[in-house]
């Protein structure tokens, strides 16, 4: 009863500076609240003080010292819910795909919400499968878990994303791909790459502000999208959002707290830069009796540097990273990771025994591989051994690159990449593998023959026994290999 005598609570601009603007009167809103003027122009309450709102205007529109603004009605300011499958919008629900047809606006405007404590939070336990070896068995990444994707620019970081994606087809799970403050042809571009598949139209959607977009419009896409996954989650569904990128989210925070007068602190950032990025990230997890939110939040910057504020303070925020070489992007390895200067604290916890003692395996004989691989660049002699040790290095890489859309289940990854550490591979060389890994994956893959030894990924309770069965069936996974 009380909302109709709100929205007659008329405020004054009495001064402006670019897009922030200080208002008289309206005494009831509040911090977040949306005030419009009379063409519809919408910005939103930062502050408040006893004669006075500070706002940030949210649409591009020329705001006067005497123009009048009132009250938004509070309960229907965004859109959530499957409508938005399929389709791309800005950070305040509006389509900006140019399809049209667009249900009208059904939840409130939620900026700031309470991460919550540990007892309404549930172990990780289940792992989210992106379809690549480097990251299943190498580096896994749990449901619930907040996972750093950090590289430099064209280190194929966004089409990594893509594929994942794509490889959440018949999961039930959500996919948000929030993309802020980048050009608008980026914006298309990654519509029509991400729905070109229509399988993605009917679990994925597009939240975006583009450089083109006012900066107060940017800086809230990351919240409003932790809002939209906090929705589907509270249904009970598992959510994966992704935030491109946050180095860009930083520098418009950057440029909001400057205009506002805010004392710069580090790199010219906001004192509080730490809590506002940090606040969003511990959102995402996973939770008691609801589904959960996988965070894959990234950081894209010109500099290969893990030293700066921001990436500093992303990585203490978060439960792993997974760093992007764009080198060997460029060369054509996918997914371009580099596995020695990445780490996952939680996604290990999802895995079987087999899988653990795998990736264990996996990372020991690639590190031993890249430290003999050095020592040889000085021509010095190595022995047998170190040849041996060098040459099952490049075949592990060889079954770890996979092409984009080449995706391959847990168990597949798991028997494959056991290869190297079996007989098999005691006259086969790098040539080899890279004629027959194809192969090798589709076969393993579809033939019912290899049905039981999939099974055993997920139940052996020892790898080297696990190692035997693989050995038992050398001549049915050699039948696949072309000769």
């Amino acid at each position: 009863m009380q909302q109709p005598e709100l929205e007659k609570e008329i405020g004054l601009v009495r001064s402006t500076k670019h897009y922030l603007a200080s208002v008289e009167g309206l005494p009831s809103a509040r911090i977040h609240d949306i005030i419009v003027n009379e063409d519809g122009g919408r910005a939103l309450v930062t502050s408040l003080s006893h004669d006075a709102v500070e706002v940030m205007m949210l649409d591009p529109i020329d705001v006067r010292p005497g123009q009048r603004f009132t009250l938004h009605e509070r309960s229907n300011q965004i859109s959530v819910g499957e409508h938005l499958f399929g389709r791309v919008v800005n950070a305040l629900s509006d389509p900006i795909d140019g399809r049209g047809g667009f249900p009208p606006k059904n939840a409130p405007l939620v900026l700031e919400a309470d991460a919550g404590d540990l007892a309404g939070r549930a172990p990780i336990t289940e792992q989210l499968v992106s379809g690549f070896g480097m990251i299943d068995t190498v580096l896994p990444v749990g449901k619930g878990q907040r996972q750093l994707l950090m590289g430099s620019v064209r280190s194929g970081t966004d089409a990594f994303c893509r594929e994942v994606i794509h490889n959440q087809a018949n999961t039930g799970m959500v996919c948000i791909y929030t993309v802020v403050g980048k050009p608008a042809t980026y914006v298309r571009r990654l519509a029509d790459t991400l729905f070109a598949d229509e399988a993605a139209r009917t679990y994925a959607t597009i939240i975006a502000s583009s450089a083109d977009d006012l900066a107060p419009q940017i800086a809230i896409t990351p919240a409003i999208a932790l809002y939209v996954a906090e929705r589907f989650c509270a249904e009970g569904r598992d959510v994966l959002l992704i935030l491109d990128d946050l180095y860009t989210h930083a520098k418009y925070l950057r440029e909001i707290a400057l205009l506002e007068g805010r004392l710069p602190g580090r790199d010219s950032y906001p004192g509080d830069i730490f809590y506002q990025q940090a606040h969003l990230i511990e959102r995402a997890g996973n939770f008691s009796g609801k589904g959960s939110i996988t965070l894959l939040p990234v950081l894209q910057t010109d500099l290969e540097s893990y030293t700066d504020l921001i990436m500093t303070n992303i990585m203490g925020t978060t439960d792993g990273h997974l760093s992007f070489s764009a080198s060997r992007y460029a060369q054509g390895v996918f997914p371009p990771v580099s596995e020695d200067k990445s780490v996952t604290r939680v996604g290990k916890h999802t895995q079987t025994i087999v899988q653990k003692q795998l990736s264990t395996a996996v990372t020991s004989l690639l590190a031993d591989a890249g430290e003999q691989e050095r020592f040889t660049q000085f021509g010095a002699q190595v022995s047998d051994a170190t040849k041996a040790v060098i040459a099952m290095g490049q075949n592990m890489r060889v079954l770890l690159n996979q092409q984009a859309g080449e995706r391959v289940d847990v168990a597949t990854q798991s028997i494959l990449l056991s290869l190297i550490f079996t007989s098999f591979t005691s006259d086969k060389d790098e040539a080899f593998f890279e004629k027959n890994a194809a192969a090798l994956r589709k076969g393993i893959m579809e033939k019912k023959e290899f049905a039981e030894l999939r099974k055993r990924v997920h139940t052996e309770q020892n790898f080297d026994a696990f190692l035997k069965h693989v050995e038992k069936a050398l001549p049915a996974i050699i039948a696949l290999c072309h000769k």
